[in-house]
């Protein structure tokens, strides 16, 4: 239904301007609040060191060389699920958000591809142990994608263990984990802060 203007006399167009200026009021306010949070925006340089740092659009993608093996790590935002608050948790905690990444070790044979992410609840959080969910393994050429991967938890407990040991032998430990969480965290409250002064910019 058409908007009627003639009792206002306030044309359409400037209606919905008068409409637009509270959400862009809405948005410039959570602005505020966000830039004003604490945060650890320079994580976003992270300690990793050892890995080169791309980001494309909500991805970061981290490489680095040990010997004849080729390391991507790669985390998407979009990928990422809320931690559920703690039930009695009186001061309304900000969101907080665990990041799913996928690390592949790409040599000559082939690619061994790890699915990853954090399990953690509101009362505990250990961030220097991330958890690996599947595993595969690609031919020369393959798609990542059309590979079979098996359930990690389901594969016997010294299999586990030792693919532990061998993603750690490669740096791929618990300083790797926590310090990919923070630079998670840092670049999903960056993103947010411009997603938002995205929109206000637009409407």
């Amino acid at each position: 239904a058409e908007v009627s203007t003639q009792s206002t006399g306030i044309t359409a167009p400037h209606y919905r301007f008068l409409s637009d200026s509270s959400l862009s009021q809405a948005l410039s306010n959570e602005i505020a609040h966000e830039e004003g949070a604490v945060t650890n925006d320079a994580a976003l340089q992270s300690h990793l060191t050892d890995f080169s740092k791309h980001i494309s659009g909500s991805k970061i993608i981290l490489k680095k060389q040990f010997e004849d093996e080729s390391i991507t790590v790669e985390l998407d935002l979009n990928n990422m699920t809320e931690l559920a608050p703690a039930e009695d948790d009186p001061e309304e905690t900000p969101p907080q958000y665990l990041p799913s990444f996928k690390i592949e070790v790409s040599k000559k044979q082939g690619t061994l591809a790890f699915q990853c992410n954090y399990h953690m609840t509101s009362e505990e959080q250990n961030l220097d142990q991330f958890v690996i969910s599947e595993v595969a393994f690609c031919e020369p050429g393959q798609n990542v994608d059309t590979a079979f991967a098996t359930d990690f938890g389901n594969l016997d407990y010294v299999l586990i263990e030792e693919f532990e040991n061998y993603l750690h032998r490669r740096g791929l430990g618990a300083d790797f984990s926590s310090n990919l969480f923070e630079m998670s965290s840092a670049f999903e409250h960056q993103n947010y802060v411009n997603f938002l002064k995205n929109v206000r910019d637009f409407i």
